[in-house]
């Protein structure tokens, strides 16, 4: 385990929402020379803590749905769980593949219809006879995206809402350049420039566009919490006879919670789901015990821990 000096947490902070900050910027607010900053950056990222840097895209905004197939699967090997990956990857509305506890397999797919989710899945599930056990199917229609305040010891509200609604219209060069910061968000304009074949303030003028159409809600760095003694776990909640206005409650108190990093709402199995990162069962429990104390409306939970997440894609488009 990784323990991380004051100023690293400082500088993951600044990455959290703000990954194509320049150095000059976070090295200013870190109270580090913009040399230092650089270096810390990059043996955060030798170490394995931080592993890339993507953009948060609200797709709904582009007509998909954030459509997850949930699937009980047996005989599931490492050898299998490879080819399995392999077998998928390669399609191009398939965004997510998580490995959970109890033989548990997550399939995140972007699709504008409820037919083509199911088209997908049908060709997902002729590769791999006799191996899933059975499936559940559901939607989630908004995601809040919020600050590992657990590891920088603060206490920020900030948060990027997925599925706020509204249309977007974009167009190829919007497109590709979407992709580029998919595959590394903190690709410098000059590249972005060059690859779409404009300047470096016209590739800036349309980001700043996606931006304040709230298409492209942020850029992140993606961590690899195991690294700092973490496990990420995924509880979802049922829930009965509950009014709005305690609904909104719970959230606000799930939100409060330093460790809870997302919160879904969702149709389908269950009503409300969230994610969190915590150090032990233990602490899992002890936070859900607090809520149901307070919200006897919750019925049940399931908890999965996430062992393996392979995202492929944040956009659904072939990446060449």
């Amino acid at each position: 385990m990784v323990r991380l000096h004051v100023k690293d947490m400082k500088i993951l902070r600044e990455l959290d929402f703000g990954a194509r900050q320049p150095i000059s910027q976070i090295a200013r607010k870190v109270g580090l020379s913009p040399e230092v900053t650089a270096y810390r950056i990059k043996q955060l990222e030798k170490q394995g803590i931080i592993t890339g840097y993507y953009p948060v895209i609200d797709l709904s905004k582009l007509g998909y749905m954030f459509c997850r197939f949930r699937l009980i699967v047996e005989n599931v090997d490492s050898e299998i769980e490879e080819k399995f990956i392999n077998a998928v990857k390669n399609i191009p509305q398939l965004g997510w593949i998580i490995f959970g506890s109890s033989c548990l397999v997550s399939l995140i797919v972007y699709a504008k219809s409820i037919q083509e989710a199911s088209e997908i899945y049908q060709q997902i599930a002729r590769l791999f006879p006799g191996v899933i056990k059975s499936k559940a199917f559901s939607i989630a229609h908004k995601i809040y995206h919020f600050r590992r305040n657990y590891l920088y010891n603060t206490e920020e509200d900030e948060q990027l809402i997925w599925g706020e609604g509204g249309k977007v219209e974009i167009d190829e060069i919007d497109r590709k350049i979407l992709v580029l910061l998919i595959h590394d968000a903190r690709i410098k304009y000059t590249e972005l420039a060059a690859k779409v074949g404009l300047t470096s303030m016209a590739v800036l003028n349309r980001i700043k566009r996606l931006q304040r159409e709230n298409l492209l809600l942020g850029t992140r760095c993606k961590l690899n919490v195991s690294k700092l003694g973490y496990s990420h776990y995924k509880i979802s909640l049922l829930i009965d006879k509950i009014t709005t206005e305690r609904k909104n409650s719970l959230k606000q108190l799930l939100r409060q919670s330093p460790n809870v990093v997302y919160i879904t709402e969702a149709l389908g199995p269950y009503d409300l789901e969230f994610e969190m990162d915590a150090n032990s069962e233990q602490q899992v429990h002890q936070f859900l015990k607090k809520i149901k104390e307070k919200f006897p409306e919750i019925k049940g939970f399931e908890n999965t821990t996430f062992y393996r997440m392979e995202i492929l894609r944040y956009f659904p488009e072939k990446i060449n």
